[in-house]
This record gives structure tokens, C-alpha cells and sequence, in this order.
């Protein structure tokens, strides 16, 4: 018999794996065989070595460019992904990771050394069905593609506040928006999504048809499949104003006052956001960084927002914008950040004192002086203050409800992300160890700054989208239980489990 075209090229493709690759002979047999069921759409070092250089380049955080699959999928369609799903379960040794934008800097959360990686390049994109008032959204890209798509009909999803953070991983987790105090985290909004399960098979999970595993799936990650397309409702928006001020020390105490006043009387005017960045650099030097949202072409002219934009700042950018200009123009700067990233992530109450601002940004400027020297002169830490005020487990609760639980009792809270930037490998474990040491501080310190309040323990679960891979997200979340046993019931084998990254329901 003369063999076909196909399997001579399978049987070359899994010699060049052979003759130059590290990866297992299970790993190298799952990325033939994947090959063989979508011819073109796999890369690896040496078949089609520029394109595969190319997309493992496409992560923010520079730690994450230097690994290297085995092999790359570039899948264009659900059935694509399923067919990969398939051969995985052919060979239960081979791990895997799937990357939709690549900002996670989390290792081994969207990459995979010498596995199969799953990278959705070409399932990007968003339209508009204004019979049905949904959005469409696929996976892939980032939250510029999708707010300019959508832009033309007058409508947006509650996404990123900067352009550049990435679609899949930002809705699986929760993601927090500019729009959460008017529609709850993006995740609430999603009523549809297209699924491929751990078996291979195609699933339009549904809000109103499965509202246990819809709840499960706004915020628990990647662990119940791969989703490949999002059924959202969308919200209709015109021109906004908003964008960032820079800010020296000399001014924080209006700025944390009136921070303070904002977190706990904001959502009075659910149509204004902010997100406040505390920056240490080299020598310790401070700067405050403010980004401003409303949602409307004229910001109000009192109240707690009208407070914070009346600080005076060392260059201020905001002014009356489309959707899409604004949340370009937020990630512009992050995007030639060019480093290595850390996040680590705290849930922390609105506690009554101002102070508290100031005591956490110090306590950071104490723990990174010794790092943050003229050896590394670009390296810079920064705690991030994201209000959260109560409205949003309102909403999130009317809407079905979420992973991390929040309800209608709320009280205003506000999400801290600690972030690290750096430029040297040799560098990673001490970085990483600094901002656990601020989240480590900040587990003794809360509980006394509640008590002085007169307030009892919280409900504080860790919000996904900021955190570092060894917090431990899931197991914070009231319901874990519940959400353990539906993962393993649509995941028995424990193919999304054990064999991918990101956080798990142990």
C-alpha cells in the first residue's frame, strides 16, 4: 500500500520532534496526532519555527517568554479545541495550558514547558445581535479588540479597564470593571457559554438551563473547560470621560481621604470607578497614580468622585473619550513595560480609617527598600486600591450569583493587588517574596484594624484576577465544597484538574 500524503507528513513531523526535542514520547505522540487532525494549525521549534517563536513571545510578562512547548495549537474553531481535548485524553501523562491573551504572569497558569499549548489566536473577536440585545465574544485577543468591535452599535461588556489584559482569563476569574457598580463583575454578565468539556464534547452551557454550573463558572477559573465562545449582555454606553493623573506624595493625604470617602459613598453614583495605584521605585520613591471612569461625557460636579479629580496632580490626562480610546489609552503605558511580573492579591474591608492607605504603601516601601537599589534601576513595586463597594454583591446575587460568593449584605470592600516588576531571572524568588511578605503583614494587620472598628470577621475571599498561583483562590470561596464535587463531576478523570494550570478546587 502507498502510504498518503497525511501520514507521511505525521511520521516526519514526529521525526524532527524526535531528533530535537526534550518533551516525553507521549508528549511527542499527543502533538502528532494533533498535527495529524488539524494539519497547519500545530507549531512546534521546527515546523513552522517563526510562527511558533512569534506566538510564544505573545505573554506581558517577559518570565513567560522563554518557555517552550512542545508543541503550539492554533485552533480557529470550537470543534478544533474539542478535537484536541480528545487526543489528550489519549494520552493521560501529557499536561497542557491554554492562553487567550497571554497577561496572566502566573507560570504555568497559560503556559506549558515541553506540553501541548493551546493558544487562541485565531478565536478572537465580539459582534452584536441588537434583535436579542447579546454579544458574542470569543476568547481570544485582548479587551481593545472587543470594545472597538462593539463600539459602532452603541454597546459595550463589562471588561478590563485597560485595553491591553486579556479576554478568556479575565471572564473565567470574575473581572472586576469600570462598569461593576452598575452591572457586577464581568462574569455576572455572561448567559451563555460555549464549552468544550473535559470529554471532547461541545456544550452551550446556559444561565437559565444550568445555574449551578454557570454560578461555578463566574470565577473558578478554567477547571470546568475550555470556553471557546461567551454569550454576554451587553451595556449600552455613549461617550465617557475618564483617564489617569500622576500624583507626588505631597499630595496623599487628599488623596487618601478622599479615597476613603469614595470607597464608602461612591456606588451613590454607580456610574463612576477608580482604581488607585501606589508606586514605590528606585530609592523608594513614591508616586500615586489614579485612574478615573464615568460613565457619561460630563463627571459630576460634587460628591466623592468630583472630590478626587479636584486634587491637583503633576500631569493629568482625563477628558471626554470614547469607551474604546479610553481603556486603549489606560494600557498603552503597561504595554512597553517589557519585565517580569508578579501579582498577589488581598481582600481587604473598608475599615474606617484613611490611615490605612498610607500604612499599607509604607509598609511596601519598607519591604522592597533593600531591592529596589541602583542595581535595579527600572524594578518597581505598587499596591493597587480597587473599591468594591457593596452594590456589586447585589447585583452579582440578582444576576445568579458567582463563585466567589458575593451576596447583597456586602459591606464596601476594597481588592489590593500587589504587583512587582523586574527585569533579571536571577532576580524571581526574592521579587516573589516581597509582595507575599506585604500579603503576610496585611493577614495580621486586618484583623486589628477591624477591631478597631468595632467590626467583627469578614467574609474576605480572594478575588482570582490578581492573585499570585500559590494563594490559595478556591479554597477562600464559602461554597468550595459545593464547586469541588460539580468539577468532578464534569471532570471525573481530572483532565483540567491535575493536567493544566491555574487555581483548583483540591
Amino acid at each position: 500500500m502507498v502510504p498518503s500524503l497525511s501520514s507521511i507528513l505525521a511520521t516526519a513531523f514526529l521525526c524532527v520532534n524526535h531528533a530535537f526535542a526534550s518533551p516525553d514520547q507521549a508528549t511527542l505522540e499527543a502533538c502528532t496526532d494533533i498535527h495529524t487532525a488539524l494539519p497547519g494549525k500545530v507549531l512546534t521549534p521546527e515546523f513552522l519555527a517563526l510562527e511558533y517563536e512569534h506566538e510564544t513571545q505573545q505573554y506581558w510578562s517577559t518570565a513567560l517568554r522563554s518557555v517552550n512547548p512542545a508543541c503550539i495549537v492554533q485552533p480557529s474553531a470550537a470543534e478544533d479545541v474539542a478535537a484536541v481535548v480528545k487526543v489528550l485524553n489519549k494520552y493521560p501523562s501529557v499536561r497542557f495550558a491554554v492562553r487567550s491573551g497571554g497577561h496572566d504572569p502566573n507560570p504555568t497558569h497559560s503556559s506549558i514547558q515541553d506540553g501541548v499549548q493551546i493558544v487562541m489566536t485565531d478565536l478572537a473577536g465580539a459582534t452584536y445581535d441588537a434583535d436579542k440585545d447579546l454579544a458574542y465574544v470569543k476568547p481570544g485577543g485582548e479587551w481593545n479588540d472587543v470594545i472597538k468591535a462593539l463600539e459602532p452599535s452603541g454597546v459595550a461588556v463589562v471588561g478590563g479597564r485597560l485595553g491591553l489584559v486579556g479576554v478568556g482569563g479575565y471572564l473565567v476569574q470574575g473581572g472586576i470593571s469600570f462598569l461593576s457598580a452598575q452591572e457586577g463583575l464581568a462574569a455576572d454578565n455572561i448567559v451563555g457559554w460555549e464549552t468544550v468539556m473535559a470529554n471532547g464534547s461541545i456544550v452551550n452551557v446556559n444561565a437559565n438551563d444550568n445555574p449551578d454550573l454557570a454560578q461555578a463558572m463566574r470565577g473558578s477559573g478554567s477547571q470546568f473547560g475550555i470556553v471557546t465562545k461567551y454569550t454576554i449582555k451587553p451595556h449600552h454606553i455613549g461617550k465617557v470621560f475618564g483617564g489617569f493623573c500622576f500624583y507626588d506624595d505631597s499630595q496623599d493625604d487628599k488623596i487618601h481621604a478622599a479615597l476613603h470617602d469614595f470607597t464608602a459613598n461612591g456606588a451613590q453614583d454607580p456610574k463612576a470607578a477608580v482604581i488607585f495605584s501606589q508606586l514605590i521605585t528606585l530609592g523608594g520613591s513614591k508616586l500615586n497614580l489614579i485612574f478615573t471612569f464615568y460613565d457619561g461625557p460630563n463627571p459630576p460636579k460634587t460628591g466623592p468622585f468630583a472630590n478626587i479629580l479636584r486634587i491637583p496632580g503633576i500631569a493629568c490626562f482625563p477628558k471626554t473619550r470614547s469607551y474604546s480610546d479610553l481603556l486603549k489609552t489606560n494600557g498603552d503605558p503597561a504595554g512597553i513595560l517589557n519585565a517580569r511580573v508578579s501579582f498577589r492579591v488581598n481582600f481587604n474591608p473598608e475599615t474606617l480609617r484613611p490611615q490605612m492607605y498610607k500604612e499599607i504603601r509604607d509598609k511596601l516601601a519598607e519591604i522592597t527598600a533593600p531591592f529596589l537599589n541602583i542595581l535595579r534601576p527600572t524594578s518597581q513595586f505598587s499596591v493597587d486600591f480597587q473599591p468594591l463597594p457593596s452594590i456589586i454583591g447585589k447585583i452579582s446575587e440578582s444576576k445568579g450569583g458567582n463563585a466567589m460568593g458575593l451576596t447583597g449584605s456586602d459591606p464596601d470592600r476594597i481588592i489590593l493587588e500587589i504587583q512587582g516588576s523586574w527585569l533579571l531571572a536571577s532576580d524571581d524568588a526574592e521579587a516573589y517574596s516581597l509582595s507575599k511578605q506585604l500579603t503576610d503583614w496585611l493577614d495580621l494587620q486586618v484583623p486589628q484594624w477591624l477591631a478597631e472598628a468595632g467590626m467583627g470577621s469578614q467574609y474576605l475571599p480572594l478575588f482570582m484576577n490578581d492573585a499570585a498561583g500559590d494563594q490559595g483562590v478556591t479554597d477562600s470561596y464559602k461554597d468550595a465544597a459545593k464547586f469541588r464535587a460539580l468539577q468532578k463531576s464534569v471532570d471525573p478523570n481530572g483532565l483540567f484538574s491535575t493536567r493544566a494550570g491555574g487555581f483548583k478546587y483540591r
